[in-house]
């Protein structure tokens, strides 16, 4: 019998360092478990503000991999696995989940859904290779090239574009803002700004509320001072715009109280559009009547409907909530990240799987479209629908106002 080497030090450092190599190629899904499910993580709000996008964008995620698993073509290298986390729209919470993650050797994570959480991550992120694709993040302030963020959703360059020909249109020339403190709204305000102001508008200081404000005395005193003050020279040429998430209920039972607020035309941002607490609330809900306010939000070809019909309402079935075309655009990138994989089969590092997905991405036309990327990891396409508050029997409900396509409104 021969009998085997003797195993020296330096053969058992080898061997030890081969077995650690291996180790952390199956903890970071590596090639030798090509069989394994795919790890996606989700960050979400479930609970707290803007819930219902949070809410809809794991049930569009669930009802992707439930057409993964039936698809014949696919099955045998398909199989994806949630880890849903719930942010609560905290930047705080979502580090805390992208860290917990990161533990349970999870590399690609849909969402956060918010540009203060997406912030919150991104250091993070890029430091440890992981992926993350938010749904609805569109603070430009994060349109940077080669990180390891990417939106399939517009930035706020785009909205801003949309809401300001609408105001435009609408004969407006002074607009008074009143904006939440944080990073994505922080970026439509300045985008709003910008634009108005490049098209001969004027832009009056407003008034930016924090995160944590219930009370917006201080908020309407502001804006209503700021109003009237506008209206002394053009009355009819001068609006409010909000930009806001579902603290939009405390800002309009404040406002309704202020004749000169009640009385001025309000334009609206998406991270109000189609929101369910608005639609509950029956005295903001009328204010909102009143105020005519179009709110902007990344939209859905009416030429696909076939595509993405029978998904949204797959998804409102399942949450009770109506789907928008950032959740879909959720649905979209699990099909994005899939295609991704199979590319890499897993082979080659996170370097090749990140190639992998922007070159998906740039191919795939999905339920709401093309979802090419721009230089910075941004959708490129950006149409927009506008969606205002309207009486409906002995509630209200959204109602689809106008469109904004390809520069042109409708």
């Amino acid at each position: 019998m021969r009998r085997l080497p003797h195993l020296t030090r330096v053969n058992v450092a080898v061997l030890f360092t081969i077995c650690f190599a291996l180790v952390a190629s199956i903890a970071r899904g590596g090639p030798l478990e090509s069989n394994r499910p795919l790890r996606i993580g989700v960050l979400a709000s479930l609970t707290g503000s803007w819930s219902t996008l949070g809410q809809n964008t794991v049930a569009a995620l669930q009802l992707a991999i439930e057409r993964l698993e039936v698809d014949a073509s696919r099955k045998s290298d398909a199989r994806v696995r949630l880890f849903v986390r719930d942010t609560k729209l905290d930047p705080a919470l979502a580090l805390a989940a992208i860290k917990d993650l990161d533990k349970h050797g999870v590399n690609v994570v849909i969402g956060p859904q918010s540009s203060s959480e997406l912030a919150a991550v991104k250091a993070y992120a890029d430091q440890h290779d992981i992926l993350v694709i938010s749904q609805g993040s569109t603070a430009s302030s994060l349109a940077i090239a080669n990180d390891n963020l990417f939106r399939m959703c517009p930035n706020d360059r785009r909205e801003a574009a949309a809401i300001a020909a609408l105001m435009w249109r609408d004969g407006i020339r002074t607009l008074v803002p009143l904006w939440r403190n944080d990073a994505g709204n922080n970026g439509l305000h300045d985008s709003v700004q910008q634009v108005f102001q490049s098209m001969g508008g004027v832009v009056t200081a407003g008034f930016r509320y924090e995160p944590t404000t219930t009370a917006f005395t201080s908020a309407v005193a502001a804006a209503s001072a700021q109003v009237a003050a506008a209206q002394v020279a053009t009355p009819s040429s001068v609006a409010v715009y909000l930009a806001a998430f579902d603290e939009v209920v405390g800002v309009f039972r404040a406002a309704q109280t202020d004749a000169t607020l009640t009385a001025a035309t309000w334009y609206g941002s998406d991270g109000v559009a189609l929101s369910q607490p608005l639609l509950q609330d029956s005295e903001a809900a009328a204010f909102a009547v009143g105020a005519e306010y179009p709110n902007p939000i990344f939209g859905l070809d009416d030429a696909l409907e076939s595509r993405w019909g029978p998904v949204a309402a797959a998804v409102k079935a399942r949450s009770g909530i109506d789907a928008d075309a950032f959740a879909l655009s959720a649905y979209d990138a699990l099909f994005v990240v899939v295609r991704a994989h199979q590319a890499t089969n897993r082979r080659g590092g996170f370097a090749a799987f990140k190639s992998a997905f922007v070159a998906a991405a740039n191919a795939y036309d999905g339920v709401t479209g093309s979802t090419a990327l721009d230089p910075a990891g941004d959708r490129v396409s950006a149409d927009f629908d506008f969606w205002a508050v309207r009486p409906d029997g002995n509630g209200h409900s959204w109602v689809r106002v106008g469109r904004y396509v390809d520069g042109v409104l409708f």
